[in-house]
């Protein structure tokens, strides 16, 4: 198994572009993380990342090289520096753009998140790009990183991400291996100057087979 391809590094980070299936952290499965993939290749004393990805989703991710780095960018996203942009396939048409307004709370034992009044502030925002028969392809951006936000909040929207099996229904569930998401975009500044860096990582193979079928 590969972690992915590095697209960015220095002595105080690393972008990767993930492969779809592997953990961004470890879990209870036992499975191997981003990090240990990566120590296998190229041995570092530290390597943290420094946000998640659903271990389905593809697409960029910053790892931190060192502990200062990790507080750093750590910081960053807390103070909304960090900004991620997706790119998803969804069922149905959510509008040409607009802005998911929804508080999430999740349900740790299931692994699984739903609008709710009790739940944390999550907001996302998307614009189409696509429209494809029955489906789009939607450029989303988050304001707050929640558990499942962008795949609980299409789903919510009755616009569920296609190959989703916790969210989507039959049969957008069945049609694709995995939910169509892949963060393709990535801001973050410099841990030593402070300058906005920006990584780029294009649709996977997969997701433009997806896109291809759906537009017919």
């Amino acid at each position: 198994m590969t972690a992915g391809k590095i697209i960015l590094e220095n002595a105080d980070y690393l972008v990767l572009d993930k492969a779809a299936g592997v953990l961004s952290q470890k879990d209870k499965s036992g499975a191997p993380a981003v990090a240990d993939l990566l120590q296998k290749i190229i041995p570092m004393p530290f390597l943290a990342p420094v946000h998640r990805l659903d271990r389905n989703t593809s697409g960029l991710l910053l790892l931190a090289k060192n502990s200062v780095a990790a507080k750093f960018f750590t910081e960053a996203l807390q103070a909304g520096e960090v900004h991620r942009t997706y790119l998803a396939i969804v069922k149905g048409d959510p509008g040409s753009k607009g802005t998911i307004d929804a508080p999430l709370a999740k349900d740790e034992e299931a692994n699984e998140v739903s609008v709710s009044s009790d739940g944390k502030a999550a907001i996302t925002h998307f614009e189409r790009i696509e429209l494809f028969p029955a489906s789009a392809l939607v450029k989303v951006e988050l304001e707050t990183g929640r558990s499942h936000q962008i795949r609980a909040h299409f789903a919510h929207i009755r616009c569920a991400l296609i190959g989703d099996k916790k969210y989507a229904k039959k049969p957008w569930s069945e049609i694709f291996s995995r939910p169509a998401l892949h963060a393709t975009q990535l801001h973050f500044p410099d841990p030593k100057t402070g300058k906005i860096l920006q990584a780029h990582a294009p649709m996977p193979e997969d997701m433009v087979k997806l896109k291809a079928k759906l537009k017919g």
